[in-house]
């Protein structure tokens, strides 16, 4: 009998967050394949260290730890290359019968490199599950205190590089702008010519060592990969 690939959520940074699901999983699966970017960091890996240490009940030595690639860059052929290796790695396990806890950052459903690799075992035709874990943004939004959005009031997800941003921007309601790495020049100017700069709020490495909670833009002129900001819509005026 073949075994099941378990892609599990692993939230944004703080172990506390972890689901009883996701706990279970990795409890019982003798695999864990754990996610590598660049140079090496093993962030989703970290945070399940993490748990340990505070008590965890996991044992990390019994397991078979493999190691998947997840390449940060666009290059779309050095990204085929790099999920068809861990897909290829992970189905090897399953193959034996051995069931895979393939722990990724966040949600699998959000955004997660470990979707492309859930993709190509689950149409090879093995058995998988994803297990859904707390996405930054939400966890970014209880940091600040802040509902993301309120009665009717819709929100727009927007990755940091997409062309389309300043058009997402203009649209109602409240938007999560992730990963937006690098100048923050631009960005800046498109949430001022949106009347969105004073209410919008930042976080780096939220539940991470090193997280900094930014309540204003003023002097922010760079961000980093693991950044996330919240802009809220203005209400000012509005009827309650």
């Amino acid at each position: 009998m073949k075994g099941t690939l378990y892609c599990i959520g692993v939230g944004p940074g703080d172990p506390e967050l972890l689901t009883v699901k996701a706990v279970k999983y990795m409890q019982t699966c003798p695999v864990l394949a754990v996610p590598q970017g660049h140079a090496g960091v093993t962030t989703a890996k970290g945070i399940v260290l993490k748990a340990i240490e505070n008590g965890l009940d996991i044992n990390w030595s019994d397991k078979t730890i493999i190691t998947i690639d997840f390449p940060m860059t666009r290059d779309a052929a050095v990204l085929e290359k790099a999920h068809a290796a861990g897909a290829a790695a992970i189905e090897t396990q399953l193959q034996q019968g051995r069931d895979v806890a393939l722990i990724t950052l966040g949600c699998p459903t959000v955004y997660a490199s470990s979707s492309y690799v859930h993709r190509r075992v689950h149409d090879d035709g093995y058995a998988t599950e994803v297990i859904p874990g707390v996405p930054s943004f939400c966890a970014a939004a209880a940091k600040m205190q802040q509902p993301l959005c309120e009665q009717d009031e819709p929100l727009t997800v927007i990755p940091g590089n997409c062309k389309e941003r300043k058009t997402l921007l203009s649209r109602p309601g409240s938007k999560i702008i992730m990963k937006p790495s690098g100048s923050f020049t631009a960005l800046k100017q498109e949430l001022q010519e949106t009347q969105q700069l004073e209410s919008t709020t930042m976080i780096e490495r939220c539940g991470l060592p090193g997280e900094q909670l930014y309540h204003s833009l003023d002097n922010v002129d760079n961000t980093t990969y693991f950044s996330v900001l919240l802009v809220k819509e203005n209400n000012a005026g509005k009827d309650e």
